[in-house]
């Protein structure tokens, strides 16, 4: 393996390898040996492991797919820095699939499509490079921004996908593609339509992101769209461009993770909200974050924690409920709404696609990564165990179902 490519002698490659496109990609060319998306470090290190070998000891092989059986296990997806899904190879014929490996259940193992071969699976790497950087045949999109710019993206990212040959009988349990419900599979479908939404902010002045005008108006229905009179903000709120984005923009009513406090026209300060919520219960000892003055309640995450704005700054942290610490969850009011208006874009791309019922974690990953585009202090690095960053947590809580 050299220091840009996975190469593997001839000799040193599994011996079920023959498909000659195949052959001539391994042994010269080769395949990325660093790419965020996916490794190949079983092909690297043995050439190639037949899938039967994965299994864990005692495994029944004869309840393999006979077509899974005979695959090989090249490399993974990498999600969020660690190894999710198999990738996995048809030696005779070069089709490239995912595989979710349950070692002890080998009849529940099923090869799904992701490209027609190492070279095709190469190209879609390279493009979504391209993609990130501008570049290409996405240099038009340098500079842009909007939901032109986001529709234009998806078509360039989905004619990227599209343009190999897809076309053949040959991909075992999943058919013919005119016989699949899309044209592509889910993993680049993800790529199409979820990354390209964080073109749909061009940067803020004063806050991180100008989104345009009427963006949450459209998605979540002008009625359900919250602005607050500026009599309604506290004076402790002295950060200009945050109380501009709640008057003039304002945040939607519909709890997608997020809820504005009730039906309140008033925003408060921390110590005022907290002085309300315990009026004589005997409670003054109550734990509350230092300069609970300068801080400004805003509403409710799902997980039973509290937003607040600092009201100097406009940074939006999170807090359990009698909690005297704070944790940043979104750079300002500007990121939260992306976030928010991201969050039901997915949730109408699933229902259209059905990610989550097989790519979950890819999902998550992508969506983590748009996000951090925007906002990077909302996928802040943990700094220990504790140190609960909201948005990545959620996003990958597959169990909850958040997705």
């Amino acid at each position: 393996m050299t220091t840009s490519a996975v190469t593997v002698p001839a000799d040193e490659l599994h011996p079920s390898i023959v498909h000659p496109p195949t052959l001539r990609l391994l042994t010269g060319a080769g395949l990325p040996a660093r790419h965020a998306l996916m490794r190949f470090v079983p092909l690297a290190e043995s050439g190639g492991v037949p899938v039967p070998a994965l299994l864990a000891p005692g495994a029944d092989v004869g309840k393999l797919d006979p077509h899974v059986a005979g695959l090989l296990l090249v490399g993974h997806l990498r999600a969020d820095g660690e190894d999710t899904l198999e990738i996995v190879l048809d030696g005779a014929t070069g089709r490239v699939f995912t595989l979710y490996l349950f070692e002890d259940s080998p009849q529940l193992l099923e090869a799904l499509p992701l490209a027609p071969s190492l070279g095709a699976l190469a190209r879609f790497l390279a493009e979504t490079d391209d993609f990130a950087a501008r570049r290409g045949r996405f240099a038009s999109l340098a500079g842009r921004a909007g939901a032109d710019a986001v529709a234009e993206a998806g078509r360039l990212l989905l004619a990227a996908f599209d343009d190999a040959d897809w076309d053949g009988e040959d991909w075992g349990e999943a058919g013919a593609r005119d016989e699949w419900e899309h044209a592509l599979p889910a993993y680049w479908r993800i790529a199409a339509t979820v990354r390209p939404l964080g073109l749909i902010a061009a940067p803020g002045d004063g806050l991180r992101l100008a989104l345009p005008p009427g963006l949450l108006d459209e998605e979540f229905g002008a009625a359900d769209i919250r602005r607050f009179a500026p009599s309604a903000l506290p004076a402790a709120l002295t950060h200009e461009p945050t109380r501009r984005f709640l008057t003039e923009v304002g945040l939607p009513r519909t709890e997608l993770m997020f809820g504005l406090w009730g039906d309140e026209d008033v925003l408060r300060t921390l110590a005022e909200s907290e002085a309300a919520r315990h009026d004589g219960d005997g409670d003054e000892d109550r734990p509350i974050p230092p300069g609970a003055d300068g801080l400004v309640t805003l509403g409710s995450l799902v997980h039973d924690m509290e937003v607040v704005i600092d009201g100097g700054t406009g940074l939006l942290s999170w807090r359990e409920y009698g909690g005297a610490t704070t944790t940043p969850v979104n750079a300002d009011v500007s990121t939260l709404a992306f976030t928010l208006w991201m969050y039901s874009r997915e949730q109408e791309l699933d229902q259209e696609h059905g990610f989550t019922s097989d790519f979950y974690e890819p999902l998550a990953a992508a969506m983590v990564e748009v996000l951090a585009s925007a906002d990077p202090v909302a996928c802040l690095p943990a700094e220990h165990e504790d140190d609960y960053r909201y948005w990545p947590e959620v996003f990958h809580d597959e169990a909850g179902g958040v997705l």
